[in-house]
């Protein structure tokens, strides 16, 4: 809760007035953005769109807001119904703020701004002017932390309201209207299952034979009044076969449009559940829930839902963001060693796209995330969210940024593929993915020998494989060409100039094969 607050909404939607009651609450300042910009300038909101217009006006506030933005104070700021219009702007607030979405519906709006000196609004029709203006700005309104209903008015409800989701401290993921927030928290699920759960006419809870076994209370909480379908447990058993057997359980539980998928469980669990909602009905709605650490910083967050087609992996897939993730790190305690250990090369490799203090927190924590200390987890899944939540949001359907989360995961699925996803957890792959990726970017001259050594080492210390030679990457490279970023006969490879900074190259699937074959050999001045 160190962040500021932002207040965001259309016009009359109690901005000021509930920013001001929060911030009593709270005990720190409260400003409006739009009084602020009348001090510097002197003149009032009308005055200033007077004399040079909403572009001038709008300059004067983006530079308000980024100076609000630039200080990591805790305060409570009401900002004016356009200040966050710019993406990349609202996108920055989301990351060093705290962003509370007001609403009401538009004839309570309208009958509060009756009467009163709104420039956006002059004109003959000023209902049509705010009917089409809410309606354009509705995407940019969704991309927030938390959207709270105004429409009664009762302000100390509202203020409580929004006072609660700065105290969470979610994490955004701007997807426009599809957009959500991840709760990261210890000991959390049952308090905020009901709230997230909210209105739906029927629930499928999916989970699977593992995941039932060892969390079977918090099963048999969640479920009441739900419909409980149990996978087989594992990657081999992410196939068609599977996402059909979903459908049909919804079927068979009447489950209608305004019904809700839950994913209860790992990354498998997320994948299938995520792909049988976005294709049930045309689009259903769905929650995801991880109960393994992989699927906290990764399979959970960002909307790439699949199954496998034979070796092809995710071959068969669809982008369809959850309206929720709950990572409750409480849940990780009954997580088998294997598995939990795995997850952590997912750990490192967000640490080398977008995070070099997570680095620096996996080296001097390492004891302590190993034994799953609370603090520790939490620090690292929240880490590593943000940095998905942050590129997802600049790219949600890959096609450029989001490549970078690939890293390691080229060779890895190859590793996975050609040994029937049985030798290898995912998160051993992509450790040996990850050796493999440095020692070729190192190949490349893009990757400095030390980061190979020093996060081969971290690796290692975390208890993943590093030997690339005891692998069967000579088999592995076969399989190249069945990987989902393949462009014809090249491949949209990630390598990292140093921690966090990715960088994708395009090479031709043969060079590829040549460089990984040479990764076996310690030498670096091979031929590319």
């Amino acid at each position: 809760m160190a962040r500021p607050l932002l207040l965001n909404g259309f016009m009359a939607t109690g901005k000021s007035t509930v920013g001001r009651r929060v911030a009593e609450l709270e005990g720190v300042p409260f400003e409006d953005l739009d009084d602020c910009i009348e001090r510097r300038a002197g003149a009032s909101v009308s005055e200033i769109f007077e004399s040079v217009g909403e572009a001038g006006f709008r300059k004067l506030e983006q530079a308000e807001l980024e100076r609000v933005l630039a200080s990591d104070a805790r305060r409570v700021v009401a900002v004016g119904g356009g200040a966050l219009l710019s993406r990349e702007l609202r996108l920055t607030a989301l990351e060093r703020a705290c962003v509370v979405t007001l609403e009401a519906p538009l004839e309570v709006i309208l009958t509060r701004v009756a009467g009163a000196p709104r420039p956006l609004l002059a004109g003959p029709d000023p209902a049509s002017r705010a009917a089409a203006l809410l309606d354009a700005r509705r995407a940019a309104y969704a991309e927030s932390h938390a959207r709270v209903d105004t429409t009664h008015g009762d302000v100390d409800q509202a203020a409580c309201a929004v006072r609660e989701a700065w105290q969470r401290d979610p994490i955004a993921v701007a997807a426009g209207e599809q957009s959500y927030a991840v709760e990261v928290g210890h000991g959390i699920l049952h308090q905020r299952w009901p709230a997230l759960l909210g209105r739906t006419t029927g629930t499928l809870l999916v989970t699977d034979a593992n995941v039932q076994r060892a969390q079977a209370e918090a099963l048999g909480r969640l479920g009441a009044g739900a419909r409980l379908f149990v996978l087989d447990a594992g990657e081999e058993h992410k196939t068609p076969r599977a996402l059909e057997a979903v459908w049909r359980a919804a079927l068979a539980a009447d489950l209608d449009r305004g019904g809700t998928f839950v994913a209860f469980g790992g990354g498998v669990v997320s994948d299938i559940t995520g792909f049988a909602a976005a294709t049930w009905m045309r689009g259903a709605r769905w929650l995801a829930v991880p109960t393994t650490l992989l699927s906290m910083v990764d399979a959970s967050v960002g909307g790439k839902t699949a199954v496998d087609l034979d070796t092809a992996k995710n071959a068969v897939g669809a982008f369809w963001q959850p309206r929720a993730v709950l990572c409750d790190t409480a849940l990780l305690a009954t997580e088998p060693e294997r598995g939990f250990v795995s997850a952590l090369s997912e750990v490192v490799k967000t640490a080398l796209v977008g995070d070099a203090e997570l680095l620096a927190v996996l080296e001097s924590q390492a004891e302590a995330v190993r034994s799953r200390a609370p603090a520790a987890l939490r620090e690292v899944v929240h880490r590593c969210v943000a940095v998905k939540a942050r590129i997802v949001s600049r790219d949600e359907r890959e096609h450029g940024l989001r490549r970078v989360l690939n890293l390691g995961h080229t060779l890895g699925h190859a590793l996975e593929a050609c040994t029937g996803f049985r030798q290898y957890t995912h998160g051993e792959a992509v450790a040996l993915g990850l050796v493999a990726a440095l020692q070729i970017g190192q190949r490349l001259g893009v990757t400095a020998a030390p980061l190979c050594q020093q996060v081969t080492d971290l690796l290692a210390r975390l208890g993943l494989p590093t030997d690339l030679a005891r692998s069967p990457i000579r088999e592995a490279v076969d399989h190249l060409a069945h990987d989902k970023k393949r462009q014809g006969t090249y491949i949209h490879f990630v390598v990292v100039s140093a921690a966090g900074r990715p960088e994708t190259q395009l090479l031709p699937i043969e060079q590829l094969r040549r460089l990984a074959l040479a990764s076996l050999s310690r030498r670096t001045d091979l031929v590319k």
